[in-house]
């Protein structure tokens, strides 16, 4: 099934409101062609092609233990997080 969009101009927050190309993808077309709430999509941007496919939510960037996390804490942030925990 072939779709033609329109590319829209929209503005970036920011300092300067950069305007940049929009592309808005609604619809039930969607649905029926297997793309649901809260899933993932992997976006490939090739010249003059953008390819959309179904993929696994992203990876945390960041594969530490919380007990890593915690020690890689200066003395002060210790401190502040001790504190935080003592008045939950």
């Amino acid at each position: 099934m072939a779709r033609k969009l329109k590319i829209y101009k929209q503005s970036m927050s920011g300092t300067n409101y950069t305007q940049v190309p929009t592309i808005i993808l609604k619809g039930q077309w969607l649905k029926e062609a297997g793309f649901n709430f809260g899933e993932y999509v992997e976006v490939v941007c090739e010249v003059d092609k953008i390819t959309l496919t179904k993929t696994t939510p992203p990876e945390s960037k960041s594969s530490k233990s919380l007990v890593d996390k915690i020690n890689d804490l200066d003395p002060e942030q210790r401190k502040k997080l001790s504190k935080l925990i003592d008045s939950l």
